[in-house]
């Protein structure tokens, strides 16, 4: 679990210390924050991968702060370990209802500690089925997800994004900038299903890589799409080196030696499969249908979203 993120969020001071510094010597990288307020910022900003969260602090509480943090697509999958002078019983079942995680007394043992922190972080890669990079669900929840809207019988839409030559970027750069434009990718997403989704009915997983899901309802699909594509194109530039971005290009080595150029800024293809017209029943036909759709929009140049195999849109950048 070394170099995993925790923020600790404690208005004491004395507490923020000592228990940045053991967890500190156990490797996780720490954020800490004087307050609720605080805590939301960084959580959003940062996203960890767990937060510890005093109950007891001023202005916001821990239990508001706790349910703002899992009613956001930004925060809503990170755990939490809940951390009070509390013992009644009343106070845990609030913080277990409202999505808390664990929930610990203080004064507490730091072996305790961190060994709840280790079962929580292991049981949540595996029971989530969370991609490391980003921390969001990934196949396993994605496939459950798309089941269940199946089921339903209800409208929904299958959102398939895919970037546009990643990997070219990936070879020029290597992979650790490539991670941050997963990073970015990942983020852009977010907020726009924040802006442009729901969060009691939509979803969002990673499959791996530069590929996301998200599953809507055919009502939102164009401004999520659209949304994601000006978002892209206003954040992809940063992404480049000045030196790069002021030629206009990466110029790459492809398979059969030859060198190719790509521009200083990244498009995305989203493939939507909707029930809206075509039945959809099962996960496996909603698969093919959003490869057939992503295989035609690398066609074209530009940011793509392609719908129903029937109906597109095609926006260049």
């Amino acid at each position: 679990m070394a170099g995993e993120r925790i923020l600790v969020v404690d208005n004491d001071e004395s507490v923020v210390e000592s228990l940045s510094e053991v967890l500190k010597n156990e490797a996780f990288v720490v954020y800490t924050a004087e307050d609720g307020h605080k805590a939301l910022e960084i959580a959003r900003k940062e996203v960890p991968d767990l937060i510890l969260l005093d109950i007891i602090m001023p202005d916001m509480d821990g239990f508001e702060v706790c349910q703002r943090l899992k009613d956001n697509f930004f925060t809503a999958h990170i755990p939490i370990i809940m951390l009070t002078v509390r013992d009644h019983i009343n106070d845990k079942v609030k913080g277990l209802d409202l999505g808390a995680d664990d929930y610990i007394n203080k004064p507490y043992d730091y072996q305790e500690l961190i060994a709840r922190i280790g079962a929580i972080l292991r049981r949540t890669h595996l029971d989530r089925d969370s991609n490391p990079l980003t921390g969001l669900p990934g196949n396993i929840t994605i496939e459950r997800k798309i089941k269940e809207r199946i089921s339903s019988g209800e409208l929904f839409a299958v959102l398939y994004a895919d970037l546009d030559d990643f990997k070219p970027y990936n070879d020029y750069y290597g992979y650790s900038r490539g991670d941050e434009v997963i990073r970015t990718l990942c983020k852009i997403i977010l907020s726009t299903m924040e802006q442009c989704g729901s969060f009691s009915s939509d979803f969002v997983g990673h499959i791996g890589g530069d590929d996301f899901i998200i599953v809507t309802t055919p009502d939102k699909v164009k401004s999520i799409c659209e949304n994601i594509i000006n978002k892209l194109e206003q954040e992809s530039p940063g992404l480049f080196r000045e030196e790069d971005r002021k030629k206009g290009y990466i110029e790459i080595q492809d398979r059969q030696g030859n060198m190719r150029r790509f521009p200083t800024s990244f498009t995305i293809t989203i493939s939507v499969a909707t029930n809206q017209q075509t039945k959809l029943t099962t996960h496996l036909q909603i698969s093919d249908i959003v490869a057939e759709l992503k295989r035609y929009g690398k066609r074209h140049e530009g940011s793509i979203y392609v719908i129903d195999r029937r109906t597109y849109k095609e926006e260049h950048h």
